[in-house]
């Protein structure tokens, strides 16, 4: 079973080789542990996870094959970190870097040789769904070739909204884990105002968390909660707010926005999967 490779902008890559020949690396398998784990007081947290890949170079003479290994070494290295998925399931994407020991050797007269590279898993050590939910919001889950069978998604459209207006807010989590999303750079929440506060305060309830804004607000204002970001029309607004964060639970999640009842609500993030 292969895998894919992806840079760290979630674009495919391919392994290196020549464009019009046979000959060049190519991937073999995938292999993911499960998970280390930590007591912290009460809590047991995920600390981390190993992975490697399998891969094989085939060359037309033994200078051709240093050659491809060298190729082999620059592309990793100049990878940084990167994402891998099992060519099984190319939409679930696991964030490495090659950043551990590992020799290439020549065998089999220099034209054939089997490698295998160890990664080491980054934060947050589950995959993460290639594509967004604002995604699905505007296209669905059929023939766009963005997701797949394992992934949570069922066929009822009634799972696939993510944006509202003037509702309070209720969508699924496909994922197998509940999303920080403080610790998910690209998520986003974006509050769009068609009218004023009631009183100056507008809250985004988790269920178990509540986000506080403490400012007055009008029609036309736009609050974006971007990983740690916070802004208001572009402007920094963290300093104008409880510093409260909000989860995405397993499931379905029934939020609640106050304060305001003239208004558009988005909330955009990745799938966290075993």
């Amino acid at each position: 079973m292969g895998f894919k490779v992806y840079d760290s902008e979630m674009n495919e890559v391919r392994l290196p080789g020549d464009t019009y020949l046979h000959y060049g690396s190519y991937p073999l398998k995938l292999e993911i542990s499960g998970f280390d784990y930590e007591k912290r007081g009460r809590k047991t947290v995920v600390t981390g996870r190993q992975a490697l890949i399998r891969g094989f170079i085939i060359s037309s003479d033994p200078i051709d094959m240093d050659m491809k290994m060298s190729n082999v070494y620059a592309f990793f290295r100049r990878l940084g970190e990167f994402y891998v998925a099992k060519e099984s399931e190319p939409f679930k994407l696991l964030k490495v870097e090659a950043n551990q020991s590992y020799t290439l050797e020549s065998e089999n007269n220099g034209v054939l040789t089997e490698f295998e590279i160890p990664l080491t898993v980054q934060k947050p050590y589950f995959k993460q769904s290639l594509h967004t939910t604002l995604d699905i919001d505007s296209e669905g889950i059929r023939f766009n070739d963005k997701w797949g069978y394992g992934m949570g998604l069922s066929s009822d459209s009634g799972q696939w909204k993510y944006s509202f207006i003037n509702t309070d807010p209720y969508f699924y989590n496909a994922g197998t884990e509940e999303v920080k999303l403080i610790k998910q750079k690209e998520s986003e929440i974006t509050l769009i105002f068609n009218g004023s506060t009631l009183n100056g305060l507008v809250d985004i309830d988790d269920g178990i968390t509540t986000f506080k804004l403490f400012r007055n607000v009008v029609a036309g204002d736009v609050l974006r909660i971007k990983g740690h970001q916070i802004t208001l029309n572009g402007d920094n607004v963290a300093g104008d707010t409880n510093r409260q964060f909000l989860t995405v639970k397993r499931g379905w999640n029934n939020w609640d926005v106050r304060g305001v009842t003239d208004f558009e609500f988005k909330i955009d993030y990745r799938y966290l999967y075993d």
